[in-house]
């Protein structure tokens, strides 16, 4: 349910009781301040948000004209309803882009046509900002796509305009300079910029058939991407990693999230060194949850654990040698056996050394 935040500005006591105790009575607004001055007002906005704002028009110091003009020019995405005892100033409320013009005293039945139609325009929006947003999924290979996860691809002009948009992706913020020495280099710095900036027009130009081109942001210095307007899973990776193996629900979501390696069958060779910390810390957060279960009896669970540790790297001593003594302590000779025989078979395959751990008779 959409839920919108309130705030109310007024000068009269009185004014301000009345209008917070028919708010509060109205189902989906959340009242979270009432204030006696625009400047106290201004100064709870530096910090908080507020989706809507009741606003008085003749105040002291500053009036209701002079506030809205100030959240105009400040980019406020707080709506505005003036609230009067005066007819006189509507022409010039609606320039300001009012949502609504209340006369006092305000009835709870007009006062609650003005919030529907408060719900429906961030209804709207909601769906609006919901519609404008990429998808970008880089786990098991890289893809972008607009509006779902499974939405159609975006297609690239070309392997280089997808790799920096890659690029962007990973760094989210990076200087010219680091993107040209990474995607280009061997380029004399000229050559290179012209590269860049040619790449970058191809890249907005593709946003742009989706209306978004404001995804990406570029000043002469940087170029970066707006995170609000993307979906990513390694960012939501990178957000959970660091706890998911303390809890079943973000380590399955985790688990979820890690379909392959970053990037996976492009030659990305900048990513190298991302990708293989991202699997440890993936292996990691296995490890932990795992040793976690198996002090809680669990161990099912464990060895699902264990196995995908083994799937994730399959001459992963550490999980090796504790999945075979999970299966020694609690009496599955069998499935020690057979873990062993693969191992050795996979040793066999790979003629990788590996030191094993002691073999126990079984």
């Amino acid at each position: 349910m959409i839920v919108i935040k309130a705030i109310i500005v007024d000068d009269e006591e009185l004014a301000r009781c009345r209008l917070s105790n028919l708010l509060i009575k109205l189902e989906g607004v959340e009242l979270c301040g009432s204030f006696g001055t625009a400047e106290e007002a201004l100064q709870y906005m530096e910090t908080k948000a507020a989706d809507v704002v009741f606003l008085d028009i003749s105040m002291p110091e500053m009036n209701g004209m002079e506030f809205a003009n100030i959240l105009l020019d400040k980019g406020s995405t707080a709506r505005v309803v003036f609230v009067t005892g005066y007819e006189e100033y509507a022409v010039e409320a609606f320039e300001l882009d009012a949502v609504d013009y209340l006369l006092k005293p305000i009835s709870r039945e007009r006062l609650a046509k003005t919030v529907q139609r408060l719900m429906k325009t961030q209804r709207y929006e909601i769906q609006q900002y919901e519609a404008q947003r990429l998808y970008v999924s880089c786990f098991g290979g890289f893809r972008v796509s607009v509006q779902e996860k499974d939405g159609e691809a975006i297609g690239w002009r070309s392997p280089k305009v997808e790799e920096l948009f890659a690029f962007l992706v990973c760094k989210n913020c990076v200087s010219r300079d680091e993107i040209a020495d990474t995607l280009w280099d061997g380029f004399t710095l000229d050559k290179a910029m012209k590269n860049l900036n040619s790449t970058v027009y191809y890249i907005r130009k593709t946003l742009q058939q989706y209306g978004l081109a404001d995804c990406m942001m570029t000043t002469r210095r940087q170029i970066s991407l707006d995170a609000k307007k993307i979906y990513c899973d390694l960012y939501e990776f990178e957000r959970l990693q660091k706890s998911a193996w303390n809890t079943k629900q973000e380590l399955e979501r985790l688990n979820e999230l890690y379909r392959g390696e970053l990037f996976q069958g492009k030659t990305y060779e900048w990513s190298f060194g991302k990708t293989l910390a991202l699997e440890k810390s993936m292996i990691s957060n296995l490890l932990r949850a795992a040793e976690q279960r198996q002090e809680e009896k669990l161990h099912e669970a464990a060895e699902a654990l264990y196995l995908r540790v083994l799937e994730l790297d399959p001459f992963h001593e550490e999980a090796y040698r504790k999945l075979l003594g999970l299966y020694i302590r609690t009496g599955r000779k069998g499935k020690a056996k057979q873990l062993c025989r693969e191992m050795e078979q996979l040793l066999s395959d790979e003629e990788k050394p590996l030191v094993l751990a002691p073999r126990k008779r079984l």
